[in-house]
């Protein structure tokens, strides 16, 4: 637990960078890295070793469709027709704040998956939830 002078780690201290730019319209963020971990057995019936599987990724990033929308808009500008097509690229995740230690965990290679949005009647925002690849994981310690 980062417990720092009776502070910790809160949404106010965080801050995303995607392309450079720390995006604002972001209001939830998801990454994880998990790896096949199996017992292996031989002869009774308790394990005898351990055996180790590949590691994956998961994320996603909900954001408010104007956001999402700015995102495509420079990628047209660069000649990119959809956000699917845009190229690997890694995304920081900064915590930092005036009573907290800094830290940056770096989502490297991410690529978004999806290009949603779903609406209603009676909305008063729109948001979107947009699953990525991730290539690795790296996470700044404190």
């Amino acid at each position: 637990m980062a417990l720092i002078n009776g502070v910790n780690y809160s949404w106010g201290n965080l801050a995303v960078v995607i392309f450079g730019n720390v995006t604002i319209g972001i209001t939830e963020i998801s990454y994880k890295r998990k790896q096949e971990k199996t017992n292996n057995y031989g002869a009774g019936n308790e394990p005898i070793s351990r055996g180790y599987g590949r590691v994956e990724y998961e994320g996603s990033i909900t954001m408010y469709v104007d956001e999402w929308k700015r995102i495509i808009q420079a990628a047209i500008s660069q000649g990119i027709n959809s956000p699917l097509e845009i190229s690997a690229s890694d995304m920081q995740v900064v915590y930092a704040g005036s009573r907290v230690l800094p830290s940056t965990d770096k989502i490297e290679s991410f690529e978004f998956l999806e290009d949603p949005f779903d609406g209603k009647e009676g909305d008063t925002k729109f948001m979107v939830t947009i699953p990525i690849i991730i290539g690795g994981l790296t996470k700044g310690g404190i």
